[in-house]
């Protein structure tokens, strides 16, 4: 499935944040990166806590968009889906 991702970087921790409407993509799920934008740390960081928080191996995650952005479009396996759907409801 995909997921958009507003991405906060430079966070003390990674961690989610709340869903919000975002006018270019719609519903996007704000998170916390404890990672700089820099030479692709942040894109890793991602990768590493969407696995961790959604228990997913880090083979299953990728960013299809927005590498270099706050705003990323992400592909987690559709197992996940029902897991967001109900996390911050």
């Amino acid at each position: 499935m995909k997921l958009a991702l507003k991405v906060v970087p430079n966070a003390r921790k990674s961690e989610p944040m709340e869903w919000e409407e975002d006018p270019r993509v719609g519903r996007v799920l704000k998170v916390r990166i404890a990672a700089a934008p820099v030479e692709g740390k942040a894109n890793k960081e991602v990768v590493l806590f969407l696995s961790k928080w959604l228990n997913v191996p880090k083979s299953q995650i990728s960013i299809l968009r927005g590498e270099t952005g706050r705003i990323k479009m992400v592909e987690v396996p559709d197992v996940c889906e029902d897991f967001l759907s109900r996390w911050g409801s």
